[in-house]
């Protein structure tokens, strides 16, 4: 199979200037709080699933064993399910063992008692266990991301690459932001949560399938998961690890190469030495959704180059 050539932006950010602007966080905000998302639990019956190329399913799919036999697992985003993955997993079958992780209290997947991205993490570490997942690279969108951060900052020896798509490292909204979302929540859940939605895409079809999505989801999940990631800043500790990290961004929520140093800084990922970028015209915040086949491609190209640790 040829090897996919498509050019990934290597950005070094130390020494970068971190002024704030209003603008960039009235974005930002909307990122991580409109798409923030958490992973299912080992042991729960959830839709945590593995596939690998067409010709070589089963009804009980061959684990791998060993470190570097190219596992890939995918983490969908908050009111989101396993399914946001379906237009994307057949790209990455030819090469890869890949594997859609769904969230407690997301799709088919019952919910856990107060769930939070620490908690997340913990079952995302369990689940590799239990089906012997070695030395996968993580895929994560929106609170996904972020949850695949927190992991792999935990266990840096066990993960081959970290993907976040439209994900940052720092949550930036203010706290009269934060305060908005819970009253929000508090006061009229089903509007507050579809109006976080709605303007993730310019197609009206992805609109309705994410927000239907969103409004299906536990609401004790969205809530607890949603309240407890308003506060983060992995940044210092991303300076301590050596995984290569893929951001990529849609172009609603990225600016053009010319700032995207300044903002990746922004978004706390200017400690980190091994950093990759990509920006995927043309999109909405749900990118598996609008262009499926660059996605795969993009994430096909860094998890096969050279990268080094």
């Amino acid at each position: 199979m040829n090897r996919p050539s498509l050019e990934l932006r290597r950005i070094s950010l130390r020494n970068r200037p971190r002024a704030r602007q209003r603008a960039l966080l009235t974005v930002l905000t909307a990122v991580l709080l409109a798409a923030v998302q958490p992973l299912p639990v080992a042991g729960q019956t959830g839709q945590a699933t593995a596939e690998t190329a067409p010709a070589a399913q089963s009804a009980q799919p061959e684990f791998r064993q060993g470190r570097g036999e190219n596992e890939v697992v995918l983490l969908h985003g908050l009111g989101s399910n396993a399914e946001i993955w379906n237009e994307v997993r057949p790209y990455l079958m030819g090469m890869y063992t890949v594997w859609t992780f769904e969230l407690p209290g997301h799709g088919n997947t019952p919910p856990i008692e107060s769930p939070d991205i620490e908690k997340m993490a913990g079952a995302l570490h369990a689940y590799l266990k239990e089906n012997d997942i070695a030395y996968p690279s993580l895929v994560g969108h929106g609170m996904g991301g972020l949850i695949a951060l927190h992991y792999t900052l935990d266990h840096p020896a066990d993960i081959d690459r970290l993907v976040m798509i439209d994900a940052g490292a720092r949550q930036l909204a203010t706290t009269a932001q934060k305060s908005a979302i819970v009253d929000g929540l508090m006061a009229d859940y089903d509007y507050t949560v579809a109006s976080r939605f709605v303007g993730v895409s310019k197609d009206s079809t992805v609109v309705q399938q994410v927000v239907d999505s969103a409004l299906r989801t536990d609401s004790a999940t969205f809530i607890s998961l949603l309240t407890r990631s308003l506060d983060f800043d992995y940044s210092d500790e991303l300076a301590n690890h050596s995984v290569p990290v893929l951001v990529i961004g849609s172009e609603a929520l990225f600016p053009e190469y010319e700032t995207i140093g300044q903002y990746l800084g922004i978004l706390g990922f200017e400690k980190v030495w091994n950093l990759n970028f990509k920006r995927i015209e043309g999109t909405g915040h749900f990118i598996m959704l609008e262009r499926p086949t660059v996605l795969a491609q993009t994430l096909l190209s860094f998890i096969v180059s050279e990268q080094p640790r």
